[in-house]
């Protein structure tokens, strides 16, 4: 696919790595349509344990990429209900007349014992990360099929290979793994593609906000950054962490790949395979 002059919508795209594939796929010439919770966390049904993107961040990401000379508007959505998707993806092809590339990327954790996790906690992650892609890709199709388009999942590698202490997170990136199958494969006749990346050790807002107070506790010492990096050195082959635009390159590489379809990408360093 050529990406210039395609329309594309990003969830998540407040910050982290949906900025980088905003951003990224403003440089290739495409119309980006940012999309995030925004004010409506402001809901107390959004409230989460730990700071969700704000209204200024989404604004943030649609003016930085406007004055890169970029076309980018910045949508507001809740994935996990169905009327706010149907919303996003009208608002696009209102604004761009076409829809040809969704990346599904709006995702949230919480590490626990599984025998200590409340229902509602397995139940908002699994209706942001899981039933969020399908509502999104629900509405996104049948303007996908009019172009032959392209769906990007933003999985994990704990999707692919479960972890203590992340049960909700690692079942939910594994629904969407196996949702990336099942769309690649119904979809194949219309020319609609369907691909996953799993990332690795990326240093977003979420995992400095979360994962890093939780699991680094053995560098006592050191910054947040610091430790971090310690952290993937010791526990990846490459011995780096991955920057948010290297998965965008990914992104960006799936749309292009035209006989590529129904797999799920790492992008992590080697860090599935561990050291051993």
């Amino acid at each position: 696919m050529e990406i210039s002059g395609k329309t594309v919508i990003v969830t998540g795209a407040a910050r982290g790595i949906g900025r980088a594939i905003a951003a990224a796929f403003a440089q290739e010439g495409a119309n980006v349509v940012a999309a995030d919770l925004g004010s409506l966390s402001a809901d107390p049904q959004s409230e989460w344990h730990y700071s969700l993107a704000p209204e200024s961040e989404l604004a943030r990401t649609a003016r930085e990429i406007s004055q890169g000379g970029g076309a980018c508007s910045a949508i507001e959505v809740d994935v996990s209900k169905r009327a706010s998707c149907r919303n996003l993806v009208d608002k696009a092809v209102e604004a761009y007349g076409r829809l040809d590339i969704l990346v599904n990327n709006a995702g949230i954790i919480k590490l626990g014992r599984i025998a200590d996790i409340v229902e509602s906690t397995w139940d908002r992650i699994f209706a942001v990360n899981a039933k969020g892609v399908f509502l999104m890709s629900q509405a996104a199709i049948p303007h996908l099929r009019k172009n032959g388009g392209v769906i990007i999942n933003m999985a994990s590698n704990a999707g692919k290979r479960g972890s203590k202490f992340n049960s909700a997170y690692c079942a939910s990136k594994s629904a969407v793994i196996g949702l990336t199958q099942s769309l690649a494969a119904e979809l194949a006749a219309d020319a609609v593609r369907v691909n996953a990346i799993c990332p690795g050790n990326v240093f977003t807002p979420m995992q400095y906000d979360y994962l890093v107070r939780r699991r680094l506790q053995q560098y006592p010492g050191q910054s947040f950054e610091d430790a971090f990096d310690a952290f993937v050195k010791d526990t990846v082959p490459l011995g780096r962490k991955q920057a948010p635009r290297e998965i965008a390159e990914a992104a960006l590489y799936l749309c292009r790949a035209d006989n590529v379809s129904g797999i799920s990408l790492s992008v992590d360093g080697g860090g599935g395979i561990g050291l051993s």
